[in-house]
C-alpha cells in the first residue's frame, strides 16, 4: 500500500511504502516542482518493472546482460487514450537472438499487464 502525506502548505507530498519514500509535486506555477510529477510516477512504475523483468529473464536464461535502460514517455495528447511509449537499450554484448528474447519478455512486465486491463475506481472513503 502506498501513502501520500502532505503536511506542509505547499503541494510537495511525500509518497511512502514500507520504509521507502520519495517526494512528489507538480510543476510551477501550481506547484513548487520539488519532486516527481504524479504522471512521472506512472512512467517510473512501468520503466522500473520492465527493467526488473528484463533482468530476471536474462538471469533465468543465462543471457549476459550488463546494462539495460528503459525509458517510458506517457503521451496524453489524445483525450480518448493514454499511450506509454517504451524505449529499451541494452549493452552491445547482447546478441540479436537474445535481444529478441528480451524484447518479447518486456511485454510480460506485471505493471504493463495491469495497465493494459480496464481500470475501475472504488468510492473514495473519507
Amino acid at each position: 500500500m502506498i501513502a501520500a502525506n502532505n503536511s506542509t502548505s505547499s503541494t510537495r507530498t511525500l509518497v511512502s511504502s514500507d520504509g521507502y519514500s520519495l517526494p512528489a509535486d507538480t510543476t510551477p506555477p501550481k506547484g513548487a516542482g520539488e519532486g516527481f510529477r504524479p504522471h512521472e510516477l506512472l512512467e517510473a512504475a512501468l520503466a522500473s518493472c520492465t527493467a526488473i523483468t528484463l533482468r530476471l529473464v536474462a538471469e533465468a536464461r543465462g543471457i549476459p546482460l550488463r546494462y539495460v535502460k528503459v525509458t517510458i514517455d506517457l503521451d496524453r495528447a489524445d483525450p480518448a487514450k493514454s499511450v506509454f511509449r517504451t524505449q529499451i537499450e541494452f549493452d552491445d554484448q547482447v546478441t540479436e537472438s537474445d535481444r529478441k528474447t528480451l524484447m518479447a519478455a518486456a511485454r510480460l512486465c506485471p505493471v504493463r499487464k495491469t495497465l493494459s486491463k480496464p481500470i475501475a475506481f472504488d468510492e473514495i472513503i473519507a
